[in-house]
């Protein structure tokens, strides 16, 4: 979903790659929907700097509280976990499950450290897109949630309007 994002993903973007993005990499949300697509080989690409790893521990230590799709879908995996290190953690995570899930795909995880990254000037908006669309220019520096479905995406709306971003555009 985060825009510091969209240029990285865009070069390992290629014919027939399908992307799914949503807020914070969390395969837990879009489980079903990898199962149904099968894929030979996924590259999964959580990154530092978080805001929804950020969203998750102030849930877990009780600073905030959350819708109860967001609680399912996006904080439960996270209780009873290292809370200091929320982004390597999500990795692990998130990397475990897909292997889980397919276990006969080729399973790469990069933790982007956005900190060695150049980013884009942020926009407060997002963009709704199907896996297999490619980016227009104007949607560098928005924020991305990306799946074969938009009931896949149905927490990550929640946490962007939470964060007072404005939906752009919606393929769905």
């Amino acid at each position: 979903m985060d825009y510091r994002l969209t240029e990285e993903i865009m070069k390992k973007m290629g014919e027939g790659v399908l992307v799914i993005r949503n807020a914070g990499a969390n395969v837990n949300a879009v489980k079903e929907a990898l199962k149904m697509l099968k894929p030979e080989e996924v590259i999964f690409m959580p990154h530092t700097d978080c805001a929804a790893m950020k969203l998750v521990k102030s849930v877990i230590t009780g600073e905030k509280n959350v819708d109860i799709e967001v609680e399912e879908k996006l904080v439960s995996q996270f209780k009873g976990k290292d809370v200091k290190d929320l982004d390597r953690v999500n990795a692990q995570v998130g990397e475990k499950l897909i292997k889980e899930v397919l276990p006969n795909a080729k399973v790469t995880t990069e933790l982007v450290d956005v900190s060695k990254i150049k980013w884009p000037e942020r926009k407060t908006v997002y963009f709704l897109l199907k896996s297999q669309s490619k980016y227009e220019k104007d949607m560098v520096g928005g924020y991305i949630l990306q799946a074969p479905s938009k009931e896949d995406l149905s927490a990550d709306v929640k946490i962007a309007e939470s964060l007072g971003l404005k939906l752009q555009k919606s393929e769905f």
